[in-house]
């Protein structure tokens, strides 16, 4: 590949984030003449608490210990909790009533959809019961789920496996995010994961598949590994061992001989959980932990419910604990807080009938991320010049190739079309790829050409208006809905023209080209990221002054002013009056509450001057055509010459003087 020429490489612009946009930098004025500045207002639209979404998995214990713990629950077969018929009067459990509670509470707040996952040896009757190509993972409250939660009360079963009951929440919600990742993932951001995880004990069964060690874990030392449950059955807590194919209550999945429900497990199921907030761009994940610890209720059982809570040993040794519930419920809380910590969650107790009838689900946080909408960027992007070390070079079809590179001929570029080949690449992507077979003089297989018969009469489109066609998002893999793919504040096509990763974000403080002045700052100067142009910087950086005011529609709207703007004379086209500069302004828009990754609702507006020295300045004054909040529209409004030739404001190659 022919290297690049250095006009080319001193030539490549676009903005930066709102930390800074009231300009502190000097600016050497060079020819007044040549400046111009451009003000208006933009505002924000009110906020929308709908689109927000707050998603809620309830996890709730069904193991048989419940039914003396959280009465009366019943195993539905002649099992343990069936013959002793446990109630203490009680014609709900403590945990139903907590959760109905909670389901009246949400079904004011039409932004929050909620899963049941009950769970004993396995989950079990999770709600909404997914089915189907594209199963439906969350629901509004409503009578289907009351029943759900009516009938838990008859459903207990045997084990209490948190490691099922968490690996199933992670599944539950990572399949949710890529779904609407791919379908609206710019929901994500304003989106809130809960979990909510309710046990009335420890892990059961905990099997480890070392059954050598000199010591393990008990109520004075959890963070070791746990010997194998006691009251798995002999010989040999032969769940945990010996392989029963009979067995009815074998954990799916399990693996005889192996770890189950050992600490590591447990925390990095709830470690995948919250690390699912970044790797996704969710507004927020968190898991929470609830036990019920009911001793009173076990001990007025007696000694038939001796072993509820399991026996338990002391290292080394081993020697007996007398009272299992001392170690069960130092172990359990332990255990919960842990998994809280790692989910940062919080973790609450209720103990004893007492503070069982006062469990109270509603209490944890479920507020959806909805706040008023805050300006996320302002960027004035010049589409008539390309910055050069000095000044602002000429690129006549605004595609990034500045004139003089299109007119070396090397490439067959044409400076007066941005996408010479017509195939969905403009010129400056093509030349920038040509090491990957890309020529901006002939087709590309990957791009559109109407008479082949992979794309048949095909038109290349620029979806969500951020400067790249639906064949350059589907090459560059950037998400064809989105301006910003990567939500750093800086539309994509604004990264691809300097060759950088529009999936990447600018980090605060990144300096591609090491010249001082981050990426972000550079973008929002109009000088270029990828080259050392401090001289253009001091003289032609742009100039940004601002000021909000809310309205009482909780909007709110910018005053704003960009100043020294340079204006450069292109080459006449088709025959017209040459010196035609096109200037773009872009705004972004995004929730307070999480303005620096939030994808930001972005729109955008136009205008035209035209300088042609010595006689030809439009406008004549210091300022282009103010612009108003009407005058920003959605960007693929204005993403293409035609479009910008008939609306941008100012006066026009194509129409004169708007």
């Amino acid at each position: 590949m022919k290297a690049l020429p250095a006009s080319f490489i001193a030539a490549l612009v676009a903005v930066g984030c709102t930390d800074a946009l009231v300009e502190k930098r000097q600016v050497q004025d060079i020819n007044v003449d040549n400046r111009i500045a451009i003000a208006g207002r933009v505002c924000t639209t009110p906020p929308d608490p709908s689109g927000f979404p707050v998603k809620v998995v309830l996890v709730v214990d069904q193991s048989g210990s419940m039914c003396v713990s959280d009465p009366p629950g019943s195993q539905g077969n002649m099992g343990f909790c069936q013959v002793n018929g446990f109630n203490q009067g009680n014609m709900q459990p403590a945990r139903v009533r907590a959760m109905q509670r909670l389901l009246q509470q949400f079904r004011s707040q039409p932004n929050v959809q909620v899963a049941l996952v009950p769970f004993e040896t396995n989950v079990k009757g999770v709600w909404p019961q997914p089915s189907g190509m594209n199963p439906q993972r969350f629901g509004r409250p409503n009578a289907e789920l009351d029943d759900r939660l009516n009938a838990l009360q008859s459903e207990l079963g045997k084990g209490t496996d948190y490691q099922g009951a968490l690996a199933y929440a992670y599944s539950l919600i990572a399949s949710d995010i890529v779904e609407t990742e791919a379908t609206t993932p710019e929901v994500l951001p304003r989106t809130r994961y809960i979990v909510v995880f309710l046990t009335d004990g420890v892990p059961f069964p905990r099997c480890s598949g070392n059954d050598n060690l000199t010591q393990y874990a008990d109520d004075l030392n959890p963070e070791l590994t746990w010997q194998d449950s006691f009251g798995a059955g002999p010989p040999n807590m032969n769940f945990c061992n010996i392989v029963d194919p009979d067995d009815a209550d074998a954990i799916t999945g399990y693996v005889r001989g192996t770890d189950r429900n050992q600490n590591y497990q447990l925390f990095s199921y709830v470690k995948q959980i919250a690390e699912l907030k970044d790797q996704y761009n969710v507004g927020d994940v968190r898991l929470h932990t609830v036990l019920m610890f009911n001793e009173e209720a076990v001990r007025a059982c007696g000694p038939i419910c001796q072993d509820i809570y399991g026996r338990y040993v002391r290292w080394p040794g081993p020697v007996m604990v007398p009272d299992g519930a001392i170690s069960a419920k130092a172990i359990a809380k332990w255990t919960l807080q842990q998994l809280a910590q790692r989910g940062n969650g919080t973790y609450q107790e209720f103990s004893n009938f007492a503070g069982l009838a006062q469990l109270n689900l509603g209490a944890l946080d479920y507020a959806s991320l909805a706040s008023r909408n805050v300006m996320k960027n302002l960027l004035v992007q010049p589409l008539s010049s390309e910055p050069g070390l000095e000044k602002r070079e000429v690129d006549t079809d605004g595609d990034g190739l500045i004139d003089a590179f299109d007119n070396d001929f090397s490439h067959n570029t044409n400076k007066n079309f941005p996408d010479s080949d017509d195939d969905g690449f403009d010129d400056n992507f093509e030349v920038r790829r040509f090491d990957d077979g890309f020529r901006p003089d002939a087709k590309d297989g990957r791009g559109c050409d109407p008479a082949s018969p992979l794309t048949p009469n095909c038109r290349s489109r620029d979806t969500d208006g951020d400067g790249l066609s639906q064949f350059a998002e589907a090459y560059l893999k950037t998400r064809p809905t989105l301006v910003d793919s990567d939500a750093d504040g800086v539309p994509d096509g604004m990264e691809v023209r300097y060759g950088l990763d529009p999936k990447l974000r600018l980090a605060n403080g990144i300096d591609t080209d090491g010249d001082g002045t981050s990426d972000n700052e550079e973008f929002r100067l109009g000088s270029n990221p990828i080259a050392r142009d401090v001289p253009f910087q001091q003289k032609n950086a742009m100039q940004f002054a601002l000021e909000s005011e809310v309205q009482g529609d909780d909007s709110v709207c910018y005053d704003f002013k960009v100043s020294n703007l340079e204006m450069v004379t292109p080459p006449n086209r088709a025959g017209l009056t040459q010196g035609y500069n096109l200037f773009k302004v872009w705004f972004a828009e995004a929730p307070e509450s999480g303005v620096a990754t939030d994808y930001g609702v972005w729109k955008a507006a136009c205008f035209w001057t035209q300088y042609d020295p010595p006689s030809v300045r439009i406008p004549a004054g210091p300022e282009g055509p103010p612009l108003s909040n009407s005058d920003f529209v959605a960007p693929q409004n204005i993403a293409t010459p035609a479009q910008y030739d008939t609306t941008c404001l100012g006066i026009s190659p194509a129409r004169g003087t708007r």
